[in-house]
């Protein structure tokens, strides 16, 4: 039973069961029933009855009985109408301040939002994407939420500041009422660009979308992993979309440098916010986040022998960064300086194969194939023939898109990994590495004759005893279709596809680059 003594300040309750009683010499002459709770009152010793005409109508309907029990069961109070009388209060803030009803109805909410989930009674009208409701459903610990995002961003901050002050809740629930708000206030920028008129948004909506955005980045508890690294992208893409300043910028970005490993591919898969961009995808935006989760990772000492999780760190990144080049590159409209820049950002112990950049490359040069030749020397320098495995050097062989010094290079690796197989001194790779050495000084004719006198040398030279270790082996035409049997030895393996030709394969390519270029010139 609970106890209190009006007047006194503040209350005593002393709680036994679901009943309150005010300390009297008299006994209760009136019992009023709410929910689960029954307060046992007097109608005249105190001015409750008569200063409230709802309880003069109820008692008058029972002055035959000399104790009269009401029922209230829906009085207006709770998690809900706390929010619904806060909002009011901005139609006259100064006298609420004044009142003190705005700092009473912060602290019901915020004691509210303390209470342990198994005592709160919840109305199940969870709305949040991906939730099912259940019989007997648990309540979730973030059920009070939604209902604060519906506040303004000032009374949103001031019962974040308050909540934060208690530290009972993790910085986790902290984080994800500042990600639920971002999503009812915050405009989308992950379904589509931007429109090109400047009018879509107002400058009075753009600057509360930055007083917005910058507030709930101010408020991310320093906590890793408060708030997951795809919002922290997305808050980046917001910000450049409404103008944020540079400092929240750099905040945004150095906290998703910090978590950038954890991100997946659809969460950098942002579209552009600057119309003066052709190409859609947002790759300066993951250029950025890169660099700042670089500058971190060469700080920690990755030479080190004991910092082996640093390697699997940039390597996970490798791959990441690699999967999301192969999506962009689809853009007709990407700047081959922005792929570039990005993929030969990382450092090499990113990448235990090239393949993922090899696969990036050949869809950027399948999607591009007006690109010159320099430009596609630029964009396959990156390549480590020797980091290729057999499926993608088999396809690259045979891959017209490859520029002819690419082609060579992939052969003589072949060969040099068939020279290992049978004990021969693989003498062709030094002289390939000579003759790409001399194409990069050269003029353009001079390369083409270097490059047909180097190959016509070596197939007088060596090229011959070569060729027998080549042609016990077939190539492949193409990647999904090759078989990956590691069991056979590469040297028997037997197949029906055709073989491999060097000196074939670089003279068609030769006739081919000058045909290419003939077209070109005309």
């Amino acid at each position: 039973m609970k106890f209190m003594k009006i007047g006194t300040k503040p209350d005593t309750f002393y709680t036994e069961e679901a009943t309150r009683t005010v300390i009297s010499d008299i006994p209760s002459d009136l019992t009023i029933r709410i929910n689960n709770i029954c307060y046992l009152l007097h109608k005249l010793q105190f001015p409750l009855v008569p200063t409230c005409g709802l309880l003069q109508r109820l008692c008058s309907d029972s002055e035959d009985s000399d104790i009269v029990i009401i029922d209230l069961h829906d009085i207006p109070g709770g998690w809900k109408d706390s929010i619904v009388t806060l909002q009011t209060t901005i139609k006259l803030p100064e006298w609420s301040e004044n009142l003190g009803i705005i700092r009473r109805c912060i602290d019901s909410i915020v004691e509210k939002i303390l209470t342990p989930p198994a005592k709160v009674s919840w109305s199940y009208t969870y709305t949040r994407p991906g939730y099912v409701k259940k019989q007997h459903q648990t309540v979730p610990k973030d059920w009070w939420t939604e209902d604060i995002s519906d506040l303004d961003i000032d009374l949103f901050r001031c019962i974040i500041t308050a909540v934060r002050s208690t530290y009972m809740l993790p910085p986790q629930l902290v984080g994800e009422a500042l990600h639920v708000y971002a999503c009812r206030w915050l405009p989308d920028t992950t379904k589509s660009r931007p429109p090109q008129s400047s009018g879509s948004l107002t400058e009075e909506s753009m600057e509360k979308s930055r007083r917005i955005l910058e507030f709930i980045v101010s408020m991310i508890p320093a906590d890793r992993g408060s708030v997951s690294v795809g919002f922290l992208l997305r808050l980046l893409s917001i910000a450049n979309y409404v103008g944020a300043s540079p400092v929240t910028k750099t905040e945004l970005i150095r906290r998703a440098g910090l978590q950038f490993e954890e991100a997946t591919v659809g969460d950098m898969l942002l579209p552009s916010q600057l119309s003066s961009d052709q190409h859609y995808y947002d790759i300066d935006l993951v250029s950025a986040v890169l660099e700042s989760y670089l500058v971190l990772w060469r700080r920690q000492n990755p030479a080190s022998a004991e910092n082996s999780h640093l390697l699997r760190s940039i390597r996970k990144i490798g791959k990441l960064i690699d999967s999301y080049l192969q999506v962009v590159a689809r853009d007709v409209n990407m700047p081959i300086s922005k792929l570039v820049y990005v993929a030969d950002a990382l450092p090499d112990s990113a990448r235990g194969d090239h393949d993922g950049l090899y696969k990036a490359i050949n869809i950027y040069l399948k999607e591009h194939p007006d690109l010159s030749k320099a430009e596609k020397k630029s964009l396959c320098r990156m390549l480590d023939c020797q980091k290729l495995s057999p499926e993608i050097r088999a396809h690259a062989v045979k891959n017209e898109r490859l520029p002819l010094r690419t082609v060579v290079q992939v052969l003589f690796f072949e060969q040099e990994s068939g020279s290992r197989a049978t004990g021969h001194k693989p003498e062709l790779i030094s002289k390939a590495r000579q003759t790409q050495a001399t194409e990069e000084e050269g003029d353009k004719p001079q390369q083409e004759a270097r490059r047909k006198n180097t190959v016509t040398e070596s197939s007088e030279s060596e090229h011959h005893e070569k060729m027998k270790s080549l042609e016990g082996k077939g190539v492949r035409g193409d990647i999904g279709e090759a078989e990956s049997e590691k069991g056979k030895e590469r040297r028997g393996e037997a197949n029906s596809a055709s073989k491999v030709d060097p000196k074939k394969i670089v003279q068609r390519r030769s006739r081919s680059d000058q045909g290419h270029d003939k077209g070109r010139e005309r």
